[in-house]
């Protein structure tokens, strides 16, 4: 139970990155060799983990620009344990995410001999944030084949992310630095072999995106928060 809340803690935190500016330059993400550190905390403010983004690579486009993002997951004891890869891609000022950032921890290293699949609709956000706005809804389901094709019934796992909603400015500051920031909130839904509904907010700065997430049951009930602790530039 612990790992899956925690990955449903950084699903979202990853979802929620920043408002982008019509020129992708300007963002941190699309800066080859950035690297970011999210370091998440239980209910009691102890260490559960963390995750280091690398942006490596930035493929320039007639709308825009991709950059392929590399990143790895550690324990509390600071020990590797999974990676990934997943895309951004800026077109005309719209950021949309590629699904496969939202891979499950527990999953993923359950199933690692296996082939991944990635079904859903992408993570969007606009080219202009407005206080009192919403944004799109997004979702994805993960699935794992064996080698002989045979999808394994128990590794299903489907996240709903809605009611994403963009409530105010604020300035928070993090082990990183201070920065201004949107507040974002939104409901994060994971079906497994059962059901999880979450409340998430998130805060992120137009410079370096999510600065600190917060996660809570349904009830209201705080579960813990994630936030930045570093950036190499």
């Amino acid at each position: 139970m612990k790992k899956l809340l925690t990955a449903v803690t950084a699903i979202a935190l990853l979802c929620s990155f920043t408002f982008l500016p019509s020129d992708c330059n300007t963002m941190l993400f699309f800066k080859e060799g950035t690297a970011t550190t999210m370091t998440s905390y239980n209910d009691d403010g102890k260490v559960t983990g963390s995750t280091k983004t690398v942006y490596t690579k930035v493929t320039k486009t007639p709308g825009g620009a991709t950059v392929m993002a590399n990143q790895e997951n550690f324990d509390k004891k600071g020990k590797p344990t999974t990676k990934n890869e997943f895309t951004i891609k800026c077109e005309k000022g719209i950021l949309y995410f590629d699904m496969k950032m939202y891979t499950p921890q527990q999953q993923a290293e359950s199933y690692k001999d296996m082939e991944m699949v990635v079904e859903g609709t992408n993570m969007e956000y606009p080219a202009e944030f407005v206080v009192g706005s919403s944004l799109k809804d997004a979702d994805v389901k993960f699935s794992f084949k064996s080698k002989e094709g045979v999808v394994m019934p128990m590794s299903n796992m489907t996240i709903k992310i809605y009611n994403r909603k963009i409530e105010a400015k604020e300035s928070i500051t993090t082990p990183a630095g201070t920065f201004e920031c949107y507040k974002l909130t939104e409901n994060v839904d994971t079906k497994t072999i059962f059901n999880l509904k979450l409340k998430s907010i998130t805060w992120y700065s137009l410079e370096v995106g999510t600065v600190k997430t917060e996660t809570y049951k349904e009830s209201g009930k705080f579960m813990g928060k994630s936030e930045l602790t570093e950036i190499k530039k």
